[in-house]
């Protein structure tokens, strides 16, 4: 192998290395806040609306279509922020209020309402956004005062 062979080698390993280095700090970097938001809503008695969502639900993306993109405006999004969790990541334990939950988690969506590392209340699957919001409203008066 020749010398510019070699270099081009190192090189190529060297791009590689640093790309991987720029997708872990990239990851770290959109994970932490959602990671410390998760564990202040644990422990500093505010509620959060976990959505335990899959890509591939049915349900899951008529939600996203008819309430997702709306929610974060509304009133109750201010006193219940909603927190998405992909299914895989739930079932690994790979979110801190797991262990919060009452019961397992079985299908999606899967909505629950957690304060106090307790949850309160469970909304399972997804029909229409009325019966979503009849369902929040419930939600909304079990929060307790911080």
């Amino acid at each position: 192998m020749g010398l510019h062979q070699a270099l081009m080698r190192v090189t190529e390993t060297s791009g590689t290395v640093l790309l991987l280095c720029l997708a872990g700090l990239i990851t770290s970097a959109i994970t932490a806040p959602l990671r410390a938001a998760s564990d202040a809503a644990a422990h500093s008695g505010s509620p959060v609306l976990i959505y335990i969502y899959s890509p591939e639900c049915g349900a899951c993306r008529q939600f996203d279509g008819e309430v997702g993109a709306i929610y974060p405006k509304t009133d109750e999004s201010a006193a219940l922020p909603l927190e998405r969790v992909l299914i895989d990541d739930w079932l690994a334990n790979r979110h801190q209020l797991v262990e919060c939950a009452s019961a397992e988690v079985i299908g999606t969506p899967t909505f629950l309402q957690i304060q106090n590392c307790q949850e309160l209340d469970r909304i399972t699957g997804y029909s229409e956004a009325e019966l979503f919001w009849l369902a929040l409203r419930r939600m909304m008066n079990r929060i307790k005062p911080s």
